[in-house]
């Protein structure tokens, strides 16, 4: 599960500012050095995505440029997270690229690192680990584990709750979460929306009683969604025929909107790639908008 993240702007070719950095767990030592820095846009001169095997830990990265108005300002993005070994950094991909595209959209010319950490704590959350990573039964218990180590130094109602969780752990309660998810996808998949939305509810529900109140919110999200899933598809789908038809007429203005619309339901329908593939399309949809633009006022 990863550890972690950070985002570096670039300023120029040779400069660079660490907006800042996100760590899951615990405060951590890691730094981007110069040293770091320069391995880093090296790798990235050849490729937009890069895996650097270092001592401690991976890191799998992406280079996002600007384009437009906000290239005046800076060159792009390099967004990077700290993986285990045993992490897939082939599964990140997507996840880069949408947590690019949505930092895009923050004002970060006029943050500090005060301000802009708890934004890239909420990127996180959202693009970068994915619910299958955190639902996992291993990874689900050392997290709880590791919160427990914390509570069990503290006061002694914190050390009889943390006492609790432990023995839930040893039961395997931790377990149900996954496998209620598991029956709620399948639901899905068989298009049975008011049993998947029972299932989410049913992990959520687990989620509370190891104080997993994150992860319990997200699953009833889930359970809300589901039942508005098929609207929501339909209403999407229509909206992407629009952008379509509008393509053909050239109407590049309507439809870099109405796929940046599409790309926002995508997003609460929890479709990553459909998410990213309509940002995509957007982004140089409006591009070319803007450059008619331009040409029109020289004229």
């Amino acid at each position: 599960m990863p550890i972690g993240c950070f985002v570096i702007l670039l300023n120029s070719e040779s400069e660079y500012h660490v907006l800042g950095y996100y760590f899951k767990e615990t405060k951590s030592d890691f730094k981007i050095t110069s040293d770091l820095y320069l391995r880093l846009n090296l790798d990235h001169l050849k490729n937009e995505y890069t895996l650097l095997k270092l001592k401690d830990h991976h890191i799998v990265s992406y280079i996002y440029k600007f384009k437009g108005k906000i290239s005046r300002k800076a060159l792009g993005l390099i967004v990077g997270i700290l993986l285990s070994e045993s992490d897939d950094p082939e599964k990140l991909r997507t996840n880069l690229k949408n947590a690019a595209l949505a930092l895009e959209q923050i004002n970060l010319f006029d943050m500090t690192n005060e301000q802009f950490e708890p934004k890239l704590k909420e990127i996180y959350h959202e693009y970068l680990e994915t619910l299958t990573d955190i639902l996992d039964p291993n990874a689900l218990k050392e997290s709880i584990i590791n919160r427990t180590k914390e509570m069990l130094s503290g006061g002694k109602k914190e050390r009889r709750i943390a006492q609790e969780l432990l023995e839930k752990i040893e039961n395997n309660v931790h377990t149900k979460i996954t496998d209620y998810y598991q029956s709620a996808q399948e639901a899905l998949i068989e298009l049975d929306y008011e049993k998947a939305s029972k299932q989410y509810k049913k992990a959520a529900e687990v989620a509370e009683e190891l104080l997993e109140k994150d992860l319990a919110n997200s699953l009833n999200e889930r359970a809300k969604l589901s039942f508005n899933i098929p609207d929501l598809t339909k209403k999407r789908d229509n909206i992407v025929k629009e952008a379509r038809n509008a393509l053909r007429n050239e109407n590049f203005h309507s439809a870099y909107i109405f796929y940046l619309r599409a790309a926002e339901l995508s997003k609460e329908l929890m479709q990553p790639e459909k998410e990213e593939e309509y940002s995509l399309k957007s982004k140089a949809l409006q591009d070319i908008y803007l450059f008619e633009e331009r040409m029109k006022k020289t004229k």
